[in-house]
């Protein structure tokens, strides 16, 4: 927290309430709600996201709805190997602030929201798999991993020489939100 608050100096409200990401050997496994391209995303993908850009309603438009500062990564649970590990695109930041920079400039923060930008999104995200290079990242209890706003990430498959305790790979995401909701464009 200290580098985050001297170095980064991110003007947020304070951390939000964790998001608990637990998995568990054999992830991902098809689920009865979800369709074969979307789990073919998660198993080829890694269910690649920017957080805060959330799929809604029956026709999974996107919106941006929640311009968090950063992302904080604590794992809770001790793994061995591939215990589904966070995928990071290298420099996906860059491309995500060029991509929204172009969007949202002529619009005041407070009208972000509105914006429809499911095909954009898409786009950009083929556009980061062809050139980005992803990276895994492991880290233990004890550690931590910061991660940026704009960085394209996801959770990788289980590997065949990965193993954990009863509680599985277990890591306390925390993604507090600026105060001002333009810093998401013009921080650092």
């Amino acid at each position: 927290m200290d580098f985050i608050r001297t170095t980064l100096r991110p003007e947020f409200s304070g951390l939000d309430r964790a998001q608990i990401s637990v998995c568990y050997p054999g992830y991902p496994q098809r689920s009865t709600a979800e369709s074969e391209a979307a789990f073919n995303y998660r198993l080829k993908r890694d269910a690649a996201h920017i957080d805060g850009i959330g799929a809604e309603g029956p026709q999974r438009r996107r919106h941006l709805r929640e311009p968090h500062a950063f992302l904080l990564g604590l794992p809770l649970t001790e793994t061995r190997g591939a215990a589904s590990p966070l995928a990071v695109w290298e420099g996906s930041h860059a491309l995500v602030r060029e991509a929204f920079t172009q969007i949202y400039s002529s619009l005041p923060a407070a009208r972000w929201a509105e914006v429809d930008i499911t095909e954009s999104y898409q786009a950009l995200r083929r556009t980061i798999f062809e050139r980005c290079r992803r990276v895994i990242v492991v880290a233990q209890p004890g550690e931590a991993y910061l991660l940026h706003r704009h960085a394209l990430h996801g959770v990788s498959p289980w590997g065949a020489d990965a193993s954990s305790g009863p509680d599985g790979r277990m890591i306390a995401y925390f993604r507090p939100a600026f105060i001002d909701p333009a810093d998401w464009l013009s921080a650092p």
